[in-house]
């Protein structure tokens, strides 16, 4: 079965853009923010493909663990960062990219992705996996959104 997710929140930092950035290009320091992460591990088959592999999350029958690789993106001169799956890896498709501006006085910092987990859950399940996926997801997420900016505004 395949549930998917799309993702879009941001937080606001007193950090300027060119911290945020720093902080964000720089994945294994970023990721490390986020919360049920169970390991975070550079590809050898690429300088920027790290693979995410997450403490396993649900409850009774609903449980479930992504796994995948992601080929990161970055271009300082647009402070962007984005990323992609790595073919074959894992059981998680993903897509996703940071969004960083600035308005003189602090910065917004956006993350907005999107993923497609592949579990053995029993058709019936689908509707409880979907509904327990989008609310770890979106606790997950803003864990991490928090994290980050206690990190910044430090």
């Amino acid at each position: 079965m395949e549930l998917q997710s799309h993702t879009r929140k941001s937080a606001v930092t007193r950090a300027g853009v060119d911290a945020v950035y720093t902080l964000l290009a720089d994945v294994p320091r970023s990721v490390a923010h986020f919360p049920e992460l169970e390991s975070i591990t550079r590809d050898p088959g690429g300088s920027d493909r790290f693979v995410w592999r997450m403490k396993k999350l649900g409850a009774g029958p609903v449980q479930f663990q992504v796994s995948y690789a992601a080929q990161y993106r970055f271009d300082p001169e647009l402070r962007s960062v984005g990323w992609e799956s790595v073919t074959g890896i894992g059981n998680t498709r993903v897509s996703g990219r940071w969004i960083i501006e600035g308005d003189g006085v602090g910065t917004k910092f956006t993350l907005d992705t999107a993923f497609c987990l592949t579990a053995p859950f029993p058709g019936f399940l689908r509707g409880t996996a979907e509904a327990l996926m989008a609310r770890e997801n979106d606790r997950l997420i803003g864990v991490y959104l928090e994290n980050l900016k206690r990190t910044l505004d430090a």
